[in-house]
């Protein structure tokens, strides 16, 4: 069983508390701070540094190094539908 849920686009706990939220290319947490955005392929952080990119099926790293896959992403986070955004959120809060 996965502790995160998608709903919309929300992102949930196990407990039901929003986590996060996604608004076009960023990414919120619950106080409504941005924590990402999402530029093609790329995630930056808040402060505009790479973080991550997603190459067909593998993420990377802001060296290059893979990190993950995307169906390893998608079954931490029940109801998951997408790509980067799935990423970025993985990334900021599941991981």
């Amino acid at each position: 069983m996965t502790n995160y849920k998608m709903r919309g686009n929300d992102l949930f706990d196990s407990r039901n508390h929003k986590i996060a939220t996604v608004r076009d290319n960023d990414i919120f947490d619950e106080r409504h701070h941005k924590v990402a955005t999402i530029r093609g392929n790329d995630i930056y952080d808040e402060r505009h540094h790479k973080v991550a990119t997603v190459r067909g099926s593998d993420v990377y790293d802001e060296h290059n190094s893979k990190i993950s896959s995307l169906s390893d992403v998608k079954k931490t986070i029940d109801g998951a539908m997408g790509g980067v955004t799935v990423v970025s959120l993985w990334l900021f809060f599941v991981r």
